[in-house]
């Protein structure tokens, strides 16, 4: 009986946390649909116009991250720096326009936490990871990237 009562409760559990990623993840979509076709020729995306749909970051850093990750196809690139606080600055424009709740004292609902360059055999893309900080497992996700990136 204790047995079948935990069965169930895990799997209510991982329905919640899957309602909860394809909510996120529309967010984020719809965020970066919003924001991409204007910096199109500032970053050089191929097909500005082509409807963006992100994926789930490896979940390597536990359940419930709300991390998501995308590629888009560009025809030059540009300076790392200069390119990640493009896309930031207008996530931030985005969030404050559409007031995004946030997870606590977050400034931001949206984070850009990861951009690069990808070499593939069909091009090259800017590979997207962002972050929408809805709840604790994201925000220490955040702080755990933050750590990482610190110079030894």
């Amino acid at each position: 009986m204790i047995l079948i009562l935990l069965t169930v409760i895990r799997r209510i559990g991982r329905r919640l946390t899957e309602q909860q990623i394809i909510q996120s993840q529309h967010v984020v979509n719809q965020a970066l649909n919003a924001v991409l076709p204007a910096l199109a020729s500032q970053l050089a995306v191929k097909e500005p116009a082509k409807a963006i749909r992100t994926t789930l970051v490896a979940n390597i850093w536990g359940h419930e991250v709300m991390a998501f990750e995308c590629q888009l196809p560009i025809s030059r690139q540009f300076p790392l720096g200069q390119v990640k606080d493009t896309l930031s600055r207008a996530l931030e424009e985005y969030d404050a326009k559409e007031k995004l709740p946030r997870f606590d004292e977050q400034p931001y609902a949206l984070v850009l936490t990861d951009v690069w360059y990808q070499e593939q055999t069909s091009g090259c893309y800017l590979h997207l990871d962002i972050a929408h900080i809805i709840n604790a497992e994201t925000a220490a996700y955040l702080r755990d990237l933050a750590k990482l990136n610190q110079p030894l």
